[in-house]
């Protein structure tokens, strides 16, 4: 039997493969002394770099500190002897991320301003609670923004990047050397510059993950360099969705203020009338589905809402990311041990942003620095492309290391297999459209004859 961090004994069931971080993967289990199902983020420790194991050490230092209906939970933490895994035991978000659910609904035409208030409320709040604790999560985007079935739980994750910090002073915000922190797209100007990253940096990433709730894309778009100079130097906003309201832009707006000083901190945001009268969305209990290309989680669906889908529209639920997953098999049981030992992150990471969405991939010191901050570069040549990492953290070093990471990546041609991958979303889309065309067919052609002893009929 496996004996947890927590000192209690379980035994577990690893099952589905549902995500993949920079520093490890992220699948279904199943409880076996409760039956519970739980999310299990796990790094090898066989094949993996020192500091990938750092990263998951950290964010299960912070998550075990942590207790808020707005913040991921913290189940246990384990080793398993058989696969050599580390393990972190995270309560399972059925719903997926906001960023899935914002791509459906993107393909779909279909943006609900009082679901995105709600799921803005619910994140400000996280972030409220985190820098109330001293904590900087460093690293929040819709990947990381995750939902329950009915999209009325709202809960921030990974925390592999998250900083400890002390409270300043009254007074201007300290300009010192750092170590960027997250994903470029969504970092702001002071952090890319290598100056600053403290609360104000997370709500600078709240105002890009507003944008990128409504139009599924990062919000300053994918132009790899030439977007982060855009952040980091010119005094120009990102061009806010048409479908916001103007309450909506005016609380952007307050997010995404160059200055850290003039932005709005999370107890003023929580005012904003854009997320002060905020609800969560409407929910009716389910029954079962009327046909296979009904409500994506069931096959039968009696909400009045849902009535009215088009066939497109369920096809288009059924393709989302964030659909239920089917398949059981391949379920094996494991048992671990705990290990007491901590490791000091000194740099933090995060989840891959899914590439089919972004051309640019992203920055992830936990990953991209060395095993510690003991002086030694890591040298990485790709091409015609060489920097050393780990020398400093200046805004030259962040354009060396986006250029090494957008010309290879594990060994793979990243160019090629994006250029795959827009294929692949391309040829979804026909087949969706040609799968959509041939129902208006059948519908068209409904009309058959049927012989029976008295003769023909049609219906």
């Amino acid at each position: 039997m496996e004996k947890q961090s927590n000192t209690q004994k379980t035994s577990w069931t690893k099952g589905k493969f549902i995500g993949r971080g920079s520093f490890g993967t992220v699948s279904l289990a199943i409880n076996e002394t409760n039956g519970d199902v739980f999310a299990v983020k796990s790094v090898d420790l066989a094949t993996s770099l020192p500091n990938q194991l750092e990263c998951l050490e950290n964010e299960i230092r912070t998550l075990h500190s942590l207790s808020s209906p707005y913040v991921v939970k913290y189940l246990g933490d384990d080793v398993t002897p058989a696969d050599s895994s580390r393990n972190l035991h995270l309560e399972y978000m059925s719903g997926g991320t906001v960023s899935d659910e914002a791509n459906v609904k993107r393909r779909l035409a279909d943006v609900d301003e009082r679901v995105l208030r709600w799921h803005t409320r619910c994140l400000v709040s996280a972030l409220k609670y985190l820098h109330g604790e001293g904590i900087v999560h460093c690293d929040v985007k819709g990947i990381n923004v995750l939902l329950d079935s009915d999209s009325t739980s709202v809960k921030l994750a990974d925390f592999g990047s998250a900083i400890a910090i002390k409270k300043e002073s009254a007074g201007d915000i300290p300009i010192h050397p750092i170590k960027p922190r997250g994903s470029p797209l969504w970092m702001a100007p002071e952090v890319i510059r290598g100056e600053y990253q403290g609360p104000e940096s997370d709500v600078w990433s709240l105002g890009c993950t507003v944008v990128e709730m409504i139009t599924g894309k990062p919000a300053w778009g994918d132009q790899g360099f030439d977007s982060l100079c855009r952040i980091a130097n010119s005094d120009e906003l990102p061009e806010l969705p048409t479908q916001l309201s103007d309450l909506g832009k005016d609380f952007v707006e307050r997010c995404l203020r160059r200055d850290p000083n003039r932005r709005w901190n999370c107890d003023q945001l929580l005012q904003h009338p854009f997320v002060a009268s905020a609800s969560p969305p409407k929910t009716i209990g389910e029954s079962s589905p009327r046909c296979v290309i009904d409500f994506p989680s069931s096959d039968f669906d009696e909400k009045p809402a849902s009535l009215e889908w088009s066939a497109r529209e369920r096809i288009g639920k059924l393709a989302g990311e964030g659909g239920v997953i089917w398949e059981s098999d391949g379920w094996a049981t494991v048992r671990s041990y705990s290990i007491e030992s901590r490791v000091n992150c000194e740099e933090g990471t995060s989840e891959e942003y899914p590439e089919w969405m972004r051309t640019s991939l992203e920055m992830s010191n936990c990953f991209e620095t060395g095993i510690s901050n003991s002086g030694n570069s890591v040298d990485r040549q790709c091409g015609d492309i060489e920097c050393v990492e780990g020398v400093k953290s200046s805004f030259e070093d962040l354009r060396c290391r986006w250029l090494a990471e957008s010309s290879c990546r594990y060994g793979f041609a990243v160019k090629g297999r994006l250029r795959f991958n827009r294929f692949c979303n391309l040829l979804h889309l026909i087949l969706l459209d040609l799968f959509y065309y041939l129902l208006k067919v059948l519908k068209a052609k409904s009309t058959i004859l049927f012989e029976t002893e008295k003769g023909k009929f049609m219906i």
